[in-house]
């Protein structure tokens, strides 16, 4: 399984464990096929990605409206809930 880096947390963890957010033409998604570059993001790791104003840095935008990038991260956050109740009925 490839490994990735979480842009919130700085935590390496197989990219199964992680949510992509990826530029489009339209805007910012979450999306693990979406092509060009991608920030990678644990569940719940938003607000530090924030902080650090890490996600912009890791897709090299530019300018990314606060916005749209506040909307993409509380969606990213948001499946924090949904991961942790699929790891415990493993």
């Amino acid at each position: 399984m490839p490994i990735r880096m979480c842009v919130g947390c700085r935590v390496s963890a197989e990219q199964a464990e992680l949510v992509r957010v990826a530029p489009t033409a339209s805007g910012l998604v979450v999306s693990r096929t979406a092509p060009g570059r991608g920030a990678w993001l644990h569940p719940g790791c938003g607000a530090a990605a924030l902080k650090r104003r890490a996600i912009p840095r890791a897709l090299r935008a530019g300018a990314v409206d606060p916005a749209q990038l506040a909307a993409v991260v509380a969606q990213v956050d948001a499946l924090a809930a949904t991961w942790a109740n699929q790891g415990s009925s493993d």
